[in-house]
């Protein structure tokens, strides 16, 4: 009898020691499985960012090239458009700039002689050290920024020529547009949940639109706000910076002032600017983190429910094992 009743308390603890670590086990994995998810959705949000950014910033620098193509036949077209009529004095050579100016919207039409004058639709400038172009050497079509470091930046794009007006040799022409009017038809806003911000800067890290890092960045330039970043396994500043100066396209994953960012840089055809599109990870994660966390409360709901299913269980076969005990 005592036997009987001695295998009857082991099996009830067999059972209660069953019972409790069948509930740790699903406790753990729980936790386990809620820890996978937020890491995995972490994972997936850095792979979703390196493909769209390196798509949209590709996408975004062939409408730049493009618009400066355009431009630059513009300029093309109008010397084409010039008769010797229009060169033959100051007033008719002013009165055909006027006319470019106002058919292609540019601020100026000009040329320059062999001594670095320069014509304008307005008079005669000697400013010529303002502008990085070289016209007497310059053998194709440049594109520069002047006013680079103010905020009312100008696109300058200059063509050699060989052309006579009033007298004098006209070596190089060019047109000044304003950085706005380039950049018409680009859309550089950033969206308005603050996540994508896109950029162009020069390869000294100069911002030529926007601001530096969406304007989370204390730093006026790129390369100097990158300094204070904190870089991702397999990322690093000299990387980042010698990619960047050297015009080459590329990505870097990166934390600013506690911010998870990762920003695509694509160099643009025929200048030396680079067009970047910003990727704020964090502000992603955070809106996809309600739903990795539905996730997780479900699943420990779940748990729980089940947890109190075998606790029912359990309860039921020690209470019949104890009355099959006092039975016998």
């Amino acid at each position: 009898m005592e036997d009987k009743k001695t295998k009857q308390v082991n099996a009830v603890k067999i059972a209660a020691v069953s019972g409790l670590i069948v509930v740790l086990v699903l406790a753990l994995t729980t936790v386990w499985m809620g820890r996978s998810a937020r890491r995995d959705t972490e994972d997936a949000v850095k792979t979703v960012s390196l493909l769209y950014l390196d798509e949209l910033a590709g996408r975004r620098e062939q409408v730049v090239a493009e618009n400066i193509q355009d431009r630059i036949h513009d300029l093309q077209t109008a010397l084409e458009l010039m008769t010797e009529e229009d060169l033959q004095d100051e007033a008719h050579r002013q009165s055909y700039q006027r006319k470019m100016k106002a058919l292609f919207i540019i601020e100026k039409f000009a040329f320059v002689d062999t001594e670095g004058t320069i014509y304008t639709s307005m008079g005669n400038q000697n400013n010529i050290d303002e502008y990085s172009f070289d016209y007497k050497n310059i053998s194709q079509a440049e594109v520069s920024i002047k006013d680079v470091e103010s905020d009312d930046k100008k696109v300058i794009i200059a063509v050699p020529i060989n052309l006579v007006s009033d007298g004098h040799d006209m070596v190089a022409c060019f047109m000044e547009i304003d950085m706005d009017e380039m950049l018409s038809g680009v859309s550089m806003q950033s969206q308005e949940d603050g996540a994508t911000f896109c950029n162009i800067y020069t390869r000294d890290g100069i911002a030529l639109s926007n601001t530096v890092l969406g304007g989370l960045a204390k730093e006026d330039n790129l390369i100097e706000a990158m300094k204070h970043a904190d870089f991702e396994d397999g990322y690093s500043y000299a990387g980042f910076l010698a990619g960047f100066k050297n015009g080459e396209r590329g990505t870097v994953s990166f934390s600013y002032s506690d911010v998870h960012e990762t920003l695509a840089y694509v160099p643009v055809a025929g200048t030396d600017w680079l067009l970047t599109y910003l990727i704020r990870e964090s502000v992603i994660s955070e809106q996809i983190s309600p739903i990795s966390n539905g996730i997780v409360t479900r699943s420990f709901i779940q748990s729980f429910l089940t947890v109190l299913v075998l606790m029912a269980v359990f309860a039921y076969l020690i209470s019949q094992t104890r009355k099959n005990a006092k039975l016998q």
